[in-house]
């Protein structure tokens, strides 16, 4: 999934490749095709681990728009089958969680501000049809959601998000379960990359290893 892009198809000195927001750069960062590449880095998105070259061409034309942005980064191998089904079968909300259909998807995605991203997919079809993705519904509301934001054939990164309103009742961990379990079952490899604490304790809470922090950049536009 996403998108790579050269400056050159004959004789490519510079490479990008998008993946949602997530950019990540290579190859030469100071010659014009790197500049012209690097002038095409979106608001809102986040530099991600690039050769050092590609962080100084960045801080050179957007300055202090570019903002640090710490990320910690987890390890899948020690996920456990029966800590995520116990995990579920504690839950309250266990019997409550559905599928993301083609109809949710599409309401999520409508949104203004959508915490449901797709961009990756060719559709919400498509990702029906290729992602896994579960949520909670109190009446027609949507609590919370946990998908795959991007999906390859051995697995798939996860993003979760919870409404304010629904936090702390253990929709997190309820969803998380559910969407680990399905990952387990057809041996997918569930990607965590944590961008908050609270990331951090739910990833930890359902048997992710903690790896290490390491450093992105958020380009504010302001």
């Amino acid at each position: 999934m996403g998108k790579a892009f050269v400056d050159d198809l004959v004789h490519p000195t510079a490479f990008r490749i998008t993946l949602g927001p997530f950019w990540y750069f290579a190859g030469q960062a100071r010659s014009a095709g790197g500049y012209q590449m690097m002038k095409g880095f979106q608001p809102y998105s986040l530099l991600m681990p690039s050769p050092a070259a590609w962080l100084e061409a960045a801080r050179k034309v957007y300055g202090q728009r570019l903002q640090p942005f710490t990320r910690y980064s987890f390890s899948s191998a020690d996920l456990s089958f029966e800590h995520l089904a116990h995990l579920l079968a504690s839950s309250k909300h266990q019997d409550r969680i559905i599928p993301i259909s083609v109809e949710i998807a599409t309401q999520l995605a409508g949104q203004a501000e959508s915490y449901l991203e797709l961009s990756d997919f060719d559709s919400v079809q498509d990702f029906v049809e290729r992602g896994l993705g579960f949520t909670i519904l109190d009446g027609e509301k949507v609590m919370g959601v946990a998908y795959s934001s991007l999906v390859c054939s051995q697995g798939i990164e996860v993003s979760l998000y919870v409404e304010e309103l629904y936090r702390q009742q253990g929709v997190a961990t309820a969803l998380g379960s559910k969407l680990l379990l399905e990952c387990v079952r057809h041996n997918l490899r569930p990607n965590w990359d944590a961008a908050n604490p609270e990331s951090c304790k739910l990833a930890r809470k359902l048997g992710y290893s903690f790896v290490g922090a390491y450093e992105a950049y958020y380009y504010t536009a302001q």
